[in-house]
C-alpha cells in the first residue's frame, strides 16, 4: 500500500500540469470517489465549503451497497506545511449514521492534486479509502 501511494504522489507531482489547490475562505467542493478500502465498494458524494484557509466543512453521501449520510470537517496542512502550490494535504473526520442504532466515526488522511483551475484530483486514506475528482465551483 505504501508502494502505491508513494508512485501515486511521485506521478502526479512529476506533471508538466500546473494549477493551484483552492482553499480561500469561501471556497466550494464536490468531491465524487470511488470507495474500495471497505469490504463492500460505495460511491462517495461529499460537498465542501471553506471556512477560512486551513478549514471547512461539509456533507455527503455513501451510495451503493453501505448507503448512509454523514457531515465532515477537514483541516488543510497546506497553511502550515509548505507543499508545491498545487498539493495540498488534508485531515479530518467524518460523523455519519448507518440505519438507526449505528454511528460511525471515521478519521482520514488525504491528498489532493489539482490537474486544473476547476479540477483536483484526491486520495483520502483512514478506516475507508476514497479515490476521485473534486470540482470546484
Amino acid at each position: 500500500m505504501k508502494k502505491t501511494i508513494l508512485i501515486f504522489i511521485f506521478a502526479f507531482t512529476s506533471s508538466f500540469i500546473y494549477a493551484q489547490v483552492d482553499t480561500q475562505s469561501g471556497s466550494q467542493h464536490l468531491r465524487i470517489g470511488a470507495n474500495f478500502f471497505k469490504d463492500n465498494a460505495n460511491i462517495k458524494v461529499v460537498y465542501n465549503h471553506g471556512l477560512s484557509e486551513m478549514f471547512s466543512v461539509g456533507g455527503g453521501v455513501y451510495v451503493l451497497n453501505d448507503s448512509y449520510g454523514f457531515i465532515r470537517g477537514d483541516f488543510y496542512l497546506d497553511s502550515v506545511v509548505s507543499l508545491p502550490e498545487n498539493l495540498n494535504v488534508f485531515g479530518g473526520i467524518e460523523l455519519g449514521v448507518i440505519g438507526i442504532d449505528f454511528l460511525d466515526i471515521e478519521p482520514q488522511l488525504g491528498i489532493a492534486y489539482s490537474i486544473s483551475n476547476h479540477i483536483d484530483l484526491f486520495l483520502e486514506v483512514g478506516n475507508t479509502g476514497t479515490i476521485g475528482l473534486s470540482f470546484k465551483f
